[in-house]
């Protein structure tokens, strides 16, 4: 699978060795140097159980502990606001716990395949206390400018290596960490409609 918010938790040891005054949020650097799954629907089927699907959908209301990613993101949200019309499913990755971060992700499959992906969701939580900080270092994974929703969110084009995807990143403040949200699709960024981009980065800040 897609690996580059495995890296997430690099940027906050690294900051926090530097004694930089700006909190450190989610994006190391690092992230440029890895590979994005090519998405595709025919890959070959995979061997493994189905993953769960849309149906079982209970969504997330600001739990007071994060425990996974796929409540905080619908299928039918992640297809309105992306155009995808293909029929998917999501996969819920055991959590990675890296450098002190435990980051939690949900895979949206196509069910063509139950394996090649049309995005990932990566939740995660920190003890920083700047939202502002938090973004400034998110857009680092960004190839070009982001585009900002407000305070708590933005969309731009993932810098990863031959990628033309999007990012959305939003970010809150709840239960006493820096929680982050991040949507990665490999689907191109679309900056004539950022409707869709805004309502799903106010669902996801609700449900942070």
């Amino acid at each position: 699978m897609l690996l580059p918010r495995r890296l997430i938790a690099v940027a906050f040891v690294v900051t926090a060795a530097a004694g930089c005054t700006a909190p450190a949020a989610k994006e190391p650097l690092a992230v440029a140097g890895t590979l994005r799954e090519p998405v595709a629907t025919n890959a070959t089927a995979g061997t493994s159980a189905p993953p769960s699907t849309a149906s079982t959908f209970v969504p997330a209301v600001s739990p007071e502990k994060l425990s996974s990613a796929c409540p905080f993101l619908d299928i039918a949200e992640y297809q309105r606001t992306f155009a995808v019309n293909q029929e998917l499913v999501t996969k819920e990755e055991p959590p990675d716990h890296s450098n002190g971060i435990t980051t939690y992700t949900c895979d949206f499959l196509f069910t063509s395949s139950h394996s090649s992906a049309s995005a990932y969701l990566y939740v995660f939580a920190t003890g920083e206390t700047s939202v502002k900080a938090s973004l400034e270092v998110s857009a680092r994974s960004c190839s070009a400018k982001p585009h900002y929703l407000g305070d708590n969110a933005f969309y731009c084009i993932d810098a990863a290596d031959n990628s033309d995807g999007t990012d959305l990143v939003v970010t809150k403040l709840s239960h006493r960490q820096m929680r982050i949200a991040i949507v990665s699709s490999g689907v191109p960024l679309d900056v004539d409609h950022p409707d869709g981009y805004a309502t799903l980065a106010k669902t996801l800040f609700d449900r942070l």
